[in-house]
């Protein structure tokens, strides 16, 4: 796994008309040229990275517009002014819920007020999440010891919400772990490889392509994910994959 398979991929999803680098959305070259990520804007990338749980997330996207609405386009006021009910009754309306709706929207107020305490003592969630290396900061937001702990989000999650706001990391879901495991790419030597491995894996590509982790990330997830390329998914689609030759599934 190097250079050569981020190209393959990439180069496999742009033919496929899975991904158009003209109208690709960088979110960590953004941040690097100046962005600054509202207070709005760390809500919503907290309930996206929630709404990423458990779902092909190819529907939540096609029901983007519907969802910002749901949540009042993230006023937090107005999100904390109804029941957790409005926002689980809403989702299902949309077809966008899933096993874990409920217990997450019963955090959502909880979430929104440790980010609001978070804003108080650092000044911004965004001075918050770029006040520490990455690895701290995931740890911090995802510990059950830390007092900064967001309910309902794993560290897979709390990566996807950090991602959402600009900042270069990747994001340890199962199709990262097995895709990186013994079976498949070899990263590992477990099957599905640990959330560290993800990590040093694509700090590694990122340094050997010079592209951001949390992109190389995002191509390998399109790659892998349901309602996307489905190549390396739990069945994997071995025949069109374009780098089996690199895979121990292949072998």
């Amino acid at each position: 796994m190097n250079r050569e398979t981020v190209l393959k991929v990439k180069k496999y999803l742009t033919d496929n008309s899975l991904l158009d680098d003209e109208t690709f959305d960088s979110l960590p070259e953004k941040r690097k040229k100046g962005k600054i990520f509202t207070f709005n804007e760390h809500v919503e990338g907290m309930i996206y990275s929630l709404l990423s749980a458990q779902t092909k997330f190819s529907v939540i996207e096609k029901n983007r517009e519907n969802i910002n609405k749901l949540f009042f386009y993230y006023n937090t006021d107005e999100i904390l002014s109804r029941s957790y009910e409005y926002f689980l009754n809403g989702l299902q309306d949309l077809k966008c819920g899933s096993r874990v709706r409920k217990a997450q929207m019963k955090v959502l107020h909880y979430n929104i007020e440790l980010m609001r305490t978070i804003e108080n003592e650092y000044g911004s969630m965004d001075t918050f999440v770029t006040s520490k290396p990455v690895k701290n900061i995931i740890q911090m937001l995802s510990s059950p010891s830390s007092k900064y702990k967001m309910k309902q989000m794993s560290t897979a999650l709390v990566c996807e919400y950090l991602k959402n706001v600009g900042i270069d990391c990747a994001k340890p879901d199962v199709h990262m772990k097995r895709m990186l495991g013994c079976n498949r790419l070899g990263w590992s030597k477990h099957s599905n490889a640990t959330n560290d491995e993800v990590y040093d894996a694509f700090r590694f590509l990122s340094e050997e392509t010079g592209m951001y982790m949390a992109d190389i990330d995002y191509f390998f997830w399109l790659y892998c994910s349901d309602g996307n390329a489905e190549i390396c998914s739990a069945a994997p689609n071995c025949k069109n994959c374009v780098i089996k030759d690199e895979c121990n599934n292949n072998k």
